[in-house]
């Protein structure tokens, strides 16, 4: 487990993901429906951007502090808004001196009835995690595919969000067999995945299994919706570097699934090179 995702925090990635779950999470807060929220990757919680072991990528000086430098377009203004009122919240009035992750958006955003379970495997990051969600929020020791196929069934509404650091190349496998198996016992349950984009065959072959899984195999009435945006900063052509990555949405609001879409196309405005693009479609 040597993955960190504070190395990576603030990049164009956790742009992408954050505006999205901050659009997610707003429109199932309209549902007026009791909403458990487990986050199988949840790492730190919380990212100090002025610790020099994560600032020597310039990740998030290439991503946050890079879009915050311009004009915001208007689908990334919430989540710019949410960074600049936590960063002066703790202090920092001109620059971006913390990023907050997964957790603390969720936290920020759930109504009191609703619960938050972040699983983090790294037991330093665990550490850290748990002093970001407690008590608002319950942090775990554990695998998160496990732990998310155990929190399914629960009288709450479940949405997922799957961000594994891909060290594996079974964590595809187990995102969909993950996906599978929590619909299998709660067919409502709602998901937000990430995964980076480095070459097309990888890609195309975790949606042939998704299909297989939660499509093709589901009985009854049918598998869940699946929606994919893709936002390409360059051609996949450099299967070593990560030329962009993907978001897949399940049983997402029709609304959610439209402002997943403007936000790639205005981050693909802001951070693609020549040959970059963005595109949403359905998986049917």
């Amino acid at each position: 487990m040597n993955y960190r995702h504070g190395f990576h925090a603030g990049n164009f990635a956790d742009l992408f993901k954050h505006a999205a779950l901050l659009n997610f999470l707003r429109a199932l807060r309209e549902e007026n429906k009791p909403l458990q929220v487990v986050d199988t990757h949840a790492g730190a919680g919380q990212y100090d951007l002025s610790d020099p072991t994560f600032s020597r990528s310039k990740e998030a000086e290439a991503g946050i502090g890079y879009l915050l430098g311009g004009e915001v377009p208007d689908s990334l203004k919430p989540l710019s808004d949410y960074v600049w009122a936590k960063n002066r919240a703790a202090g920092f009035k001109t620059r971006i001196g913390i990023y907050p992750g997964s957790p603390l958006l969720v936290l920020d955003h759930l109504t009191a009835e609703g619960r938050y379970v972040g699983c983090e495997l790294r037991k330093d990051d665990y550490e850290l995690l748990k002093g970001v969600v407690l008590p608002r929020g319950k942090a775990r020791h554990t695998d998160g595919y496990e732990g998310a196929v155990e929190a399914a069934g629960d009288d709450k509404d479940l949405l997922l969000l799957i961000d594994p650091p891909f060290e594996k190349f079974e964590d595809y496998e187990r995102i969909n067999e993950c996906l599978r198996d929590v619909l299998k016992k709660q067919p409502t349950a709602k998901a937000l995945v990430w995964l980076p984009l480095k070459d097309l065959e990888t890609f195309d072959r975790f949606l042939r299994h998704m299909e297989c899984e939660l499509l093709e195999d589901q009985t009854g009435e049918g598998g869940p919706d699946i929606a994919v945006a893709e936002l390409r900063l360059r051609p996949l052509t450099h299967p070593l570097k990560m030329n962009g990555c993907a978001l897949v949405t399940i049983n997402a609001p029709a609304a959610v699934v439209q402002a997943m879409g403007e936000i790639a196309e205005d981050l693909a405005k802001v951070f693609a090179e020549p040959g970059g693009k963005s595109a949403v479609w359905t998986l049917d």
